[in-house]
């Protein structure tokens, strides 16, 4: 199935694809795992520094290759890419989805840059997803509540989403409605899902993803799912799993020197938050 194919799905039968980021062959590995132990599609992502690090087509041969063993779909996905070079590099490379966030440009830019990209995506039947409002914090964990850097940002005009939608040609939007990038160990991520359901009656023919997916409350995914998410994106809580799990090892094993020894505690941690995200999400046994 292709990546269209399987929004429609989600959408139909309700469910999300979590969105994972990937910026080492660890937490490749965890994913992987973590999708032929529950049975469900995901989707491998790269943001601009973590495509950079590991390198484009690295990525999308590390997808197909583990997809090809394990007999699962995992669909790659170009995370924030900030200029039509940026999703050039993604289309090149084989990248199933294409995600500009021109959302630090004024709008009449950021929309003549989503048309470019859609024309040249969807010539190789790629998927391009937009955003128009910056979804403020970033991938690291803060103390305090989220509610200081969810006030930074706009919440998301339906009527400008509809506008912007309809004028790029967009196959998914990034919608901005309380979910900020980041762990907040005081909470207060709580999502506006009024806006969401007034989105997605504007849009009805739209995906809609959520972008800071890590933090956020399960029963606040789940309800933002039935509104219309198709695909869900965590990053932080990875990292966050990943730093403990190999910080713990390496205190563990203070004089081992081979990694491939150590490092399989923190593939096993950042494992089992991936299969915490899939059940959330409902995607587990969608094979």
């Amino acid at each position: 199935m292709t990546a269209r194919e399987w929004l429609e799905k989600a959408r139909r039968e309700k469910f999300a694809i979590g969105a994972f980021n990937v910026g080492n062959l660890e937490t490749f590995k965890a994913i992987v795992q973590a999708a032929v132990s529950q049975k469900s599609p995901v989707i491998i992502e790269s943001s601009p520094g973590e495509t950079a690090w590991m390198e484009a087509e690295n990525i999308v041969d590390l997808a197909r290759n583990y997809s090809e063993e394990y007999g699962i779909p995992i669909l790659v996905n170009l995370d924030h890419a900030e200029s039509l070079e940026q999703c050039i590099e993604g289309i090149k490379a084989g990248y199933d989805l294409i995600h500009f966030d021109g959302s630090k440009f004024i709008l009449e830019d950021n929309l003549e840059i989503a048309k470019k990209v859609v024309e040249l995506a969807h010539q190789g039947g790629l998927v391009v997803e937009g955003e128009i409002d910056h979804i403020t914090g970033s991938s690291e964990v803060y103390t305090g509540s989220a509610q200081g850097e969810i006030a930074k940002g706009k919440f998301t005009d339906p009527n400008q989403a509809k506008e912007f939608v309809q004028s790029s040609g967009v196959d998914i939007f990034a919608a901005f409605f309380g979910n900020v990038h980041g762990v907040f160990t005081g909470g207060g991520e709580n999502l506006r899902l009024d806006i969401l359901e007034k989105l997605a009656e504007s849009l009805p023919s739209i995906y809609f993803s959520l972008h800071g997916g890590s933090g956020i409350p399960d029963d606040q995914v789940q309800e933002a799912i039935k509104k219309g998410i198709v695909k869900v994106n965590v990053n932080t809580e990875i990292r966050q799993a990943f730093k403990e799990g190999l910080q713990e090892a390496l205190d563990e094993n203070p004089n081992e020197y081979a990694m491939y020894k150590i490092l399989p505690e923190a593939i096993e941690e950042i494992q089992k938050i991936v299969e915490h995200k899939i059940e959330v999400f409902g995607s587990a046994g969608k094979l």
